[in-house]
């Protein structure tokens, strides 16, 4: 059977109907983020939420969110888009008076072009970074992949990609998506400006194809050459000016380019 939004949100109104849209909505992106985690790199605490949020429901509604998982995969499978994130608008269920709202798909996509142009050019380490201290549901980071699998660039092997959101719940949504699309990233809850950060969660591809070992092998190599062209610079301005009347300052380092030094305590 094809599915589409129509059907989701039908499927999706049949469950638990006593309950409040949104927190059946929440449960449902929760137990699906849980599952996905779990299923590669199982975390008790986690676990155990998804335990609590389960006994709330009966069996019916139970396989229910399975089905409800299974449609979204079918709806994900063509293209990587935000499809949570339209969902989330087309039930009304988001906070419109905190400016709660997801950039449409095709915004999404022009500024994926603007950013890269026609041609996506792998630096030397072998992949691209992102950083979206913003992300929402992750539909600008979709909308990247989608210009990679479009060049014929695998994502799961060119990119990577670290994520920031305020709220729990659409940052859940962010990593399901992600995860369902083979993407390597760091799905963080927390606030950007004040960095106040609670929570991180790895995709499944981060594990399966090594991005620990990848990123701290490319953070070493940029933090060498710094260092190197630090000594160099200092070098040649050395030379280029009158002896010091008194000692030079020591050269101190303020700015690190260690990208997961910052969350590695959480």
């Amino acid at each position: 059977m094809t599915h589409n939004k129509k059907s989701f949100v039908s499927a999706f109104n049949d469950i638990a109907r006593h309950k409040h849209r949104y927190k059946v909505f929440e449960d449902f992106v929760t137990m699906s983020a849980i599952s996905l985690h779990n299923a590669i790199n199982k975390n008790e605490t986690l676990e155990k939420e998804y335990m609590t949020i389960q006994a709330k429901y009966s069996k019916d509604e139970v396989k229910a969110f399975g089905r409800l998982l299974g449609m979204l995969v079918e709806l994900l499978q063509d293209e990587p888009k935000d499809v949570l994130g339209q969902l989330y608008m087309e039930l009304e269920i988001g906070n419109s008076k905190a400016g709660q709202f997801f950039t449409p798909d095709s915004v999404s996509v022009m500024m994926a072009k603007m950013l890269y142009g026609d041609k996506i050019t792998l630096p030397d380490c072998g992949f691209i970074t992102m950083s979206e201290p913003a992300s929402g549901a992750g539909g600008m980071v979709l909308a990247f992949v989608k210009e990679l699998t479009n060049q014929k660039l695998d994502p799961a092997r060119t990119f990577w990609v670290q994520c920031i959101d305020i709220d729990r719940t659409v940052a859940l949504m962010c990593y399901i998506q992600l995860s369902l699309w083979n993407v390597p990233a760091q799905i963080i809850v927390g606030n950007t400006l004040s960095m106040e950060l609670r929570e991180q969660f790895f995709t499944p591809v981060y594990y399966l194809f090594n991005w620990n070992y990848k990123l701290r092998k490319r953070n070493k190599e940029l933090a060498e050459n710094k260092e190197k062209n630090v000594s160099e610079e200092t070098k040649i301005e050395v030379e280029k000016s009158d002896p010091p009347s008194q000692p030079m300052a020591e050269i101190v380092e303020v700015d690190e380019i260690v990208q997961l030094q910052l969350f590695e305590n959480l």
